[in-house]
């Protein structure tokens, strides 16, 4: 394997737990009296909600206030929790934020060491800031390739995204591993063209039916090591 392509949120950002599972996780934590299924909803919403909003300046910090500030919107539209709670979207925020910057600071060795032996590359669904977002993390200088869907106009799981960052690393997809926490957006269609597959299963949005089209399965990337130790 000469190669190794990312997804970003929900795998670089959070170690494969899904942003929906992670703000619920938040909402707990700050004891906001939402149902899983309500912030599900929401977290929804906020998705369709942003993607027009987001500017490619943005930092993670201004994209996650987004995100919340359009959660609680959704939240309070629907009667489902009273307006006041507006109040805390910088806490929310907060607190999501200290948490991507504890889990990429982890990741930081793994990147450096994985960067001397392979190619990197990240293919993400993002909104459009995905080189700000990296640069802000000082993680950008690891990948050769960085393929943001809003950029590209082309979204996981549409096959020629894949193809695309190959292109860019001048890799077949023998040479490439991908690894990603979306079954269906990243290890269904990379295995399709003939990647090898990691799945990063931990805490994620539902979980497939089949997963043959995941060649390992892991909880988190620090065990990614172990794995290219087996496969090499």
């Amino acid at each position: 394997m000469k190669a190794i392509l990312f997804d970003f949120g929900g795998t670089l950002d959070t170690d494969g737990i899904h942003w929906s599972e992670l703000f619920w996780e938040t909402y707990v934590h700050f004891h906001i009296p939402v149902t899983k299924e309500n912030l599900r909803e929401a977290f929804i919403y906020s998705e369709r909600k942003i993607a027009n909003v987001i500017k490619p300046e943005f930092s993670m910090k201004q994209t996650l206030e987004k995100q919340l500030l359009y959660q609680l919107e959704y939240l309070q539209d629907k009667h489902y929790l009273p307006s006041y709670y507006s109040f805390i979207i910088d806490e929310l925020s907060e607190y999501c934020y200290r948490y991507v910057i504890k889990t990429v600071m982890r990741s930081k060795e793994l990147l450096e060491n994985l960067n001397s032996q392979y190619s990197l590359g990240i293919i993400s669904n993002y909104y459009g800031n995905l080189e700000t977002v990296l640069q802000e993390l000082s993680i950008k200088k690891y990948f050769s390739s960085v393929i943001d869907s809003t950029k590209l106009k082309i979204r996981k799981p549409d096959k020629q995204i894949f193809k695309v960052a190959l292109n860019d690393l001048a890799m077949v997809p023998q040479e490439v591993i991908m690894i990603g926490d979306s079954y269906e957006n990243d290890i269904i269609p990379a295995k399709s063209i003939g990647c090898f597959t990691i799945w990063i299963q931990n805490k994620v949005w539902q979980e497939p039916v089949d997963n043959g089209s995941a060649d390992f399965k892991i909880e988190s990337i620090t065990e990614l090591p172990k794995v290219l130790e087996n496969l090499n």
